[in-house]
């Protein structure tokens, strides 16, 4: 079997617009969509995609405990030559060449690349009481990140320093995509130690370190960068307090009083400050 040119990884657990992140990938020039469920009391989500030749689902009860993507790199290596590793609520999208795919950017651009940290923009749609239908078409506001966004909550803290990435990158270069040791959506175990310099950022191409970090993502980066991951956080008020009460990494697992106080945090980070189309017209 000959390797494809590149893949899609991502863990979901109950969120209903998988078909919509399918489709735009697919779109994006993707060849093949592995999704690991994360223990959904929905399967019905994938009732439209489960068939689709593109698309494999894996269905898991805790991939957190598991700790399942640790050792997958030995047989993406085998399927793509590239792979990009994300969550379902982050879209990635060309901005310098915007009648590019994400897959002409890598033919391209970062060709000679082994690793592409692609920095978050903040999407927001925390005016919405119920959740959209379509997320790229009806969320179109954003944070204004030459501004400052403090929150008393660690996962919802300022960003305006240093911003999370997530990854495009080469399975034959790494050994593995664990997400211990505070290292997330990015490989670890890079076998090219003699050159750093294949590992690049998204925003202008230049040679970046191997961890998950991009600083002081401002404006003028997001209008002209080459890349950048629109990150969906907030999708409506009614999916902030889903959220808290089924995903792990929210502590679905605390009180009711603590879940009501974290989604509110959640809440309070929104900061709708500028309109973005960009998704909406791709």
């Amino acid at each position: 079997m000959s390797k494809k040119f590149l893949g899609v990884l991502t863990r979901c657990r109950d969120e209903y617009f998988i078909r919509e992140f399918c489709d735009y990938y697919i779109s994006q020039g993707v060849d093949g969509i592995h999704i690991y469920d994360d223990n959904s009391l929905d399967k019905t989500i994938y009732n439209e995609i489960k068939h689709h030749p593109q698309v494999h689902i894996e269905y898991s009860k805790d991939i957190t405990v598991e700790n399942k993507f640790d050792h997958l790199v030995p047989m993406f290596e085998k399927l793509y030559e590239w792979l990009i590793y994300i969550d379902v609520d982050e879209f990635i999208t060309t901005k310098k060449n915007s009648s590019r795919t994400i897959r002409d950017e890598l033919e391209t651009t970062f060709a000679a690349a082994s690793c592409v940290k692609v920095p978050w923009v903040m999407m927001t749609g925390g005016d919405l009481e119920i959740n959209p239908r379509s997320l790229l078409k009806e969320i179109v506001w954003r944070w204004n990140h030459d501004e400052k966004h403090p929150s008393d909550v660690h996962k919802f803290r300022c960003r305006y320093d240093k911003i999370e990435c997530k990854s495009i990158f080469k399975p034959n270069y790494f050994t593995s995509i664990s997400s211990l040791g505070g290292i997330d959506h990015v490989p670890i175990g890079y076998k090219n130690k003699k050159d750093w310099s294949l590992i690049r950022e998204s925003v202008y191409n230049e040679t970046s370190n191997l961890d998950p970090w991009y600083h002081n993502l401002r404006e003028k980066d997001i209008e002209t960068g080459y890349m950048l991951c629109y990150h969906y956080r907030i999708i409506s008020k009614e999916n902030c307090y889903s959220k808290v009460k089924t995903n792990n990494w929210y502590g679905a697992n605390n009180s009711e009083r603590f879940q009501l106080q974290l989604a509110n945090a959640l809440l309070e980070s929104s900061y709708p400050e500028i309109q973005d189309i960009t998704l909406q017209n791709k």
